[in-house]
């Protein structure tokens, strides 16, 4: 995180992933590691970092500990979402509901995660001022779309997109009062989706961000934004 212009530690407030994971993704959309892919959940596992609706701040992404100028694997193309869910639901039953996503621009003709690359995994973000305050898991997520050209099954691992989520604790102060739809991870995804089950190879002009519909301040939810964008934008 970035935080009025000063870097917190590395990995700090995120809830630890396993060194066997840290550049492993989740294959399976129904598995539980869907969502935060760890197997440390409990709020205890780190600490709650203090964020304050409306107002801007940094989050930073990198492809390992040792690299601090990669973000991801280049060929590793897709859409980027962060979502929320209240903490003391751990992330389990309907209690999650997106506050983000970037999906294909097809002026730029690049996904979210190339111009991640671009800024070397550096983005900015505002939580919507509406979202009541309290302790939050926040789930960001990339999903790769290199393989998505076939559908993933059990037999075929090797196929299907790739899912790297990653959950940070956070404390949230607000005066908002928004009653979100809530969403259940695993859930959201199905491996025939046409934002997951994608051939990144082929002719495109357009892609369908997978996923619950993002929230919205005027209607409480939005229709899926295809081409993905900020709230506020």
């Amino acid at each position: 995180f970035n935080i009025d212009g000063k870097d917190t530690e590395r990995g700090e407030y995120i809830r630890p992933y396993r060194e066997s994971t840290v550049n492993s993704p989740v294959k399976d959309p129904m598995d539980k590691d869907l969502r935060c892919r760890t197997d440390k959940m409990d709020a205890k596992a780190t600490k709650n970092l203090t964020l304050t609706a409306g107002v801007k701040f940094g989050l930073e992404f990198h492809e390992g500990d040792e690299d601090t100028t990669r973000f991801i694997e280049p060929a590793h193309r897709g859409p980027g979402m962060i979502y929320l869910a209240p903490l003391e639901s751990n992330g389990e039953g309907p209690v999650w509901f997106k506050i983000f996503e970037k999906g294909y621009d097809p002026a730029t003709k690049l996904f979210y995660t190339q111009i991640l690359m671009k800024s070397k995994g550096k983005m900015e973000f505002t939580i919507p001022e509406d979202i009541p305050g309290g302790d939050y898991l926040m789930r960001t997520e990339f999903i790769a779309l290199h393989t998505a050209d076939k559908e993933y099954t059990p037999k075929s691992k090797g196929d299907g997109a790739e899912f790297f989520p990653n959950c940070a604790q956070i404390k949230l102060i607000s005066k908002g009062t928004a009653k979100p739809k809530g969403y259940e991870i695993p859930g959201i995804y199905t491996t025939k989706d046409p934002g997951i089950l994608f051939n990144l190879w082929d002719k495109y002009d357009s892609y369908v961000i997978p996923g619950p519909p993002l929230y919205s301040k005027e209607l409480g939810v939005n229709p899926v934004n295809q081409e993905g964008g900020n709230p506020g934008d």
